[in-house]
C-alpha cells in the first residue's frame, strides 16, 4: 500500500478532484486488473483508448482515476480524479514510486539500435556473469534473473510492468540489468525514470517507418535513451550511421564514446577475420593500444556488436586478458546466425534479420564466410519474408536485396497477420529487377519455402533463413500458431534421404 499524497508529490498535476487522503493498493492501466483501492491510469494507444474503461475500474474497485479528460460522471461518486497532460509519462512516475524506485541501487545498461540489441544483451550478460556479478536481460527473448523467466510481449514492457520487473530483480539480488530499449518504448515514455548508467547504439537502419513516419523522427525517439543519461553516464555509439553524432549531441554524459571503422573513433575495429565457427579482429584504442579479440558468433555484424561490448568493458576498468578471455567463451543470442548442420553436407542459419540493412549484412557476412572458408563452389541460398500489418515499404528493398546477394532467394511469409500473403509477396517481388527473377521462387507456406531450399542446397551451400530467428510460432490471421525455424530444419534433416 502506497500513501496517495507520497505516490503524487512530484507528479505534475493539472487538477485534483475528491479525497486525497487515500491507501492505494496497486497501480493499473488494465481496467480488469483492477481490484479495491486501485489507482487506474487511462492510457491512450493506437488500438483503444483507456478513457472509455474509466467506468469498468472503478467498477472492479479502482477509487483513484488518472487520466487526461475529466470524466464528468464521476462527479457525484466518492472517487479521486486526478487530470494531467500525459499520462503515459504519469504512468511511468507513479510505477516507479509504487515500487521504491528500484534502479537507485542497480547498475542499468541500456541498448538501442535497429539490429544488434538481443546479441548484445546476452553477450553482456555472459560476461558479467563470467566476473561473478548477478545479471538480468530484458528483451525480445523474455526477461531472465536466476532461474526465473518471463515471456516477452515487447521488447520493452509497458512501465508499470518494467518497475515491477525491475523491483522484483532488485530483491533477488541482482546488481547488473542489461535491457533492449525501443524506440517506441523511448516514445511512448515505457523506460522513463529508470537510473540508466548507461546507452549503448547499435545502428539505425530502415525500420518502423510506419510508426515513426521518417528517420528523422525514428533517431529522435532513440535519442531519447541518451539524453536520460546523467552526467557521470556512459555513452557508447557504433559510428556506421549518419545520425551517430546526433545521437549524443548535447547530452548530459560526459563520457562519450565512438566505435567503428573510421580513425576518428574511440575504439577502431581492425583486421578482421570470419569463419563458421569464430570472429577474430583487433579493436585499437589510445590507451591500449592492438587488442586482439575473438567471439563464437559469426557474421561481420556480430564482430561490431562484440566490440561494443568489449569497448563497454574496457572502459569500465575490467581488466583486459579476462575480457578478452570471457569474451572469447561468451554465448550469444538463440536465433541470431544460429547454425543448423543438414546432411547433405549444406548449412543453414538462422537469424532474425528482419530489416533491409541486417539481410544485407547477413548475406554478406555468408558470402564471406564461403570466401574465408575456401568453399569457391558454395552458394547462398535465401530464405526470407516480410510482416504483415507492418512497415510496407521495406519489402521491395528487401526483396532488391535478397535477389542481388544470394544466388537463390525462396520468398515466403513471415507473421503474415491479417495480410493476404500473397499480396506480401507482391510487395517483395516489385523490388526484384526483371533479370534476377529467375534467381528467386516464391512460397507463401514457410515450411514449405524451407524444405525446398534444403532440397535445393547441396555440400558446401549455406541456407539463411531470415526474419524469425528465435521466435517459435507464426502469426496468421490474428492466431499465433506454433512455428520454429530451427525445428523444421531439425525435422527436415532427420528425414532427409525421404525427401531426395
Amino acid at each position: 500500500m502506497k500513501d496517495f499524497n507520497f505516490l503524487f508529490e512530484t507528479i505534475d498535476i493539472i487538477s485534483v478532484t475528491g479525497n486525497t487522503n487515500r491507501e492505494i493498493s496497486s497501480v493499473q492501466y488494465d481496467s480488469r486488473k483492477c481490484t479495491e483501492n486501485s489507482l487506474f491510469v487511462a492510457l491512450r494507444g493506437t488500438g483503444t483508448d483507456g478513457h472509455l474503461f474509466i467506468a469498468k475500474a472503478v467498477e472492479n474497485g479502482a477509487k483513484t482515476i488518472v487520466c487526461e479528460e475529466f470524466p464528468d460522471y464521476l462527479v457525484e461518486k466518492e472517487i479521486t480524479i486526478v487530470t494531467v497532460k500525459n499520462s503515459r509519462e504519469t504512468l511511468a512516475r507513479l510505477s516507479h514510486l509504487f515500487f521504491d524506485n528500484p534502479t537507485k541501487d542497480m547498475r542499468v545498461i541500456g541498448i538501442t539500435g535497429t539490429n544488434g540489441k538481443t546479441t548484445i544483451t546476452y553477450l553482456m550478460k555472459s560476461m558479467f556473469e563470467a566476473f561473478g556479478e548477478t545479471t538480468g536481460i530484458i528483451g525480445t527473448t523474455g526477461i531472465f534473473f536466476g532461474k526465473e523467466k518471463i515471456e516477452a510481449t515487447h521488447t520493452t514492457p509497458e512501465s508499470l510492468e518494467l518497475a515491477g520487473i525491475l523491483s522484483k530483480m532488485k530483491n533477488a539480488g541482482v546488481k547488473n540489468v542489461v535491457m533492449e530499449v525501443s524506440s517506441h518504448a523511448l516514445h511512448q515514455h515505457r523506460a522513463d525514470c529508470i537510473n540508466f548508467d548507461s546507452a549503448l547504439f547499435t545502428n539505425l537502419t530502415h525500420d518502423h517507418l510506419d510508426y515513426h513516419l521518417t528517420m528523422e523522427e525514428y533517431a529522435s525517439a532513440k535519442k531519447k535513451l541518451f539524453e536520460m543519461l546523467k552526467p557521470d553516464g556512459t555513452a557508447i555509439v557504433f559510428d556506421n550511421s549518419p545520425f551517430s553524432e546526433f545521437i549524443v549531441e548535447n547530452i548530459k554524459a560526459k563520457n562519450k564514446f565512438f566505435i567503428g571503422r573510421k580513425n576518428t573513433c574511440n575504439y577502431i575495429i581492425d583486421n578482421e577475420n570470419l569463419s563458421l565457427h569464430k570472429s577474430s579482429y583487433n579493436l585499437l584504442t589510445k590507451s591500449t593500444g592492438s587488442i586482439e579479440l575473438q567471439t563464437k558468433l559469426t557474421g561481420r555484424f556480430n564482430i561490431d556488436n562484440s566490440a561494443i561490448v568489449a569497448a563497454w568493458f574496457l572502459n569500465k576498468g575490467y581488466s583486459l586478458d579476462k575480457v578478452r578471455e570471457f569474451l572469447s567463451q561468451a554465448e550469444g543470442a538463440p536465433g541470431r546466425m544460429q547454425k543448423v548442420n543438414i546432411g547433405n553436407g549444406a548449412i543453414a542459419l538462422v537469424d532474425y534479420a528482419h530489416t533491409p540493412d541486417a539481410l544485407e549484412k547477413a548475406l554478406l557476412s555468408c558470402r564471406e564466410i564461403l570466401k574465408n572458408s575456401g568453399i569457391e563452389a558454395g552458394r547462398i541460398i535465401s530464405v526470407f519474408g516480410c510482416g504483415g500489418d507492418r512497415d510496407k515499404t521495406k519489402r521491395p528493398e528487401m526483396g532488391g536485396i535478397s535477389a542481388g546477394l544470394a544466388d537463390f532467394s525462396f520468398v515466403t511469409s513471415d507473421n503474415p497477420r491479417t495480410e493476404n500473403p500473397e499480396a506480401i509477396l507482391d510487395d517483395i517481388f516489385s523490388g526484384i529487377g526483371q533479370n534476377l527473377l529467375s534467381r528467386c521462387e516464391r512460397i507463401a507456406d514457410r515450411s514449405k519455402a524451407i524444405e525446398k531450399a534444403v532440397r535445393f542446397s547441396r555440400n558446401g551451400d549455406i541456407i539463411l533463413i531470415a526474419g524469425k530467428g528465435h521466435e517459435n510460432y507464426q502469426i496468421i490471421g490474428k492466431e499465433k500458431i506454433h512455428f520454429d525455424d530451427v525445428e523444421e530444419l531439425e525435422y527436415i534433416n532427420k528425414h532427409l534421404n525421404e525427401l531426395y
